[in-house]
């Protein structure tokens, strides 16, 4: 089986993309340098893609919402990360600190006691790496899972302001025809995209009754600009249970009667990180 994921080695992302691969009997695992790059692999260079969906503090990861608009992809499956940062130095007072520019806005109160110029890197690991090579106090905010046998002259841990934060990553594939009928004692998550192509009056207030009708609960709800024009939104919707549910299937019959909806997939929950 063939992962895609953000790389480089050393991410958040290669965490989660091995800890699908543990799933299988075997894989190999490729890093591309955007989000996009990682889900254009599929098909041809890759079975699977690995990315993240939605952090507690960030939010939605848009560029992912927006490609499953495009192009038909399934999400088969989900885990959290818990996100960890440690900020190491080479010098107890840094003159600046090297910082990935989402783990430095996930970090802020810890950047904000040191005062210095906070220099922004295209990952994690170049952070890292750029520490390293500096001859001047420096300081790099890295993922805890990268200390590994470095040493450095200084050290915080679990720097991040949210104590529990963690981000949420899906599996990815080509879109099939057919899909996996749920298991007996299995928790599961619907995924689907409601596309305005008949905005009219009320339009989201409609589907959000159908869904208390059935007593579907919903889990996740996003809205995201067509492109068109201005007031036009898809809606990214997130629900408990499996598309083949009874209450599930009725409320998608009664929505599909306004609008498309794309089913992206019914998949196991994923279990609460440690």
């Amino acid at each position: 089986m063939r992962i895609a994921t953000l790389g480089p080695a050393g991410t958040f992302s290669e965490l989660a993309a091995c800890e699908f691969g543990r799933q299988l009997n075997d894989y190999t695992l490729a890093f591309y340098p955007a989000l996009a790059r990682v889900l254009k692999a599929l098909p041809q260079d890759a079975d699977l893609a690995v990315v993240p969906i939605e952090n507690i503090v960030e939010g939605v990861v848009s560029p992912v919402i927006d490609t499953f608009v495009k192009r038909p992809l399934e999400i088969v499956g989900e885990l959290s990360i818990p996100v960890r940062f440690s900020l190491v130095a080479n010098h107890a007072q840094p003159e600046k600190i090297y910082a990935q520019f989402v783990a430095q806005g996930q970090c802020s109160d810890c950047l904000g006691r040191y005062n210095v110029p906070i220099m922004n890197t295209a990952s994690n690991s170049e952070a890292l790496q750029l520490l390293q090579q500096s001859r001047e106090p420096a300081a790099a905010v890295v993922p805890e899972h990268c200390l590994g046998e470095h040493h450095f002259a200084h050290v915080e841990h679990d720097i991040t302001d949210y104590a529990h934060n963690e981000t949420r990553f899906v599996a990815v594939r080509e879109a099939r025809d057919e899909h996996e009928a749920p298991k007996t004692g299995v928790n599961y998550k619907t995924s689907l995209l409601i596309i305005d192509d008949t905005d009219h009056p009320g339009l989201l207030v409609e589907h959000l009754q159908v869904f208390a009708a059935y007593r579907v609960n919903l889990t996740s709800l996003v809205s995201r600009p067509t492109g068109q024009k201005f007031g036009q939104y898809h809606f990214y919707i997130e629900c408990e249970g499996h598309r083949d549910d009874t209450a599930i299937r009725a409320a998608l019959t009664l929505i599909q009667l306004r609008n498309k909806v794309m089913v992206l997939g019914s998949y196991p929950t994923a279990a609460p990180s440690e």
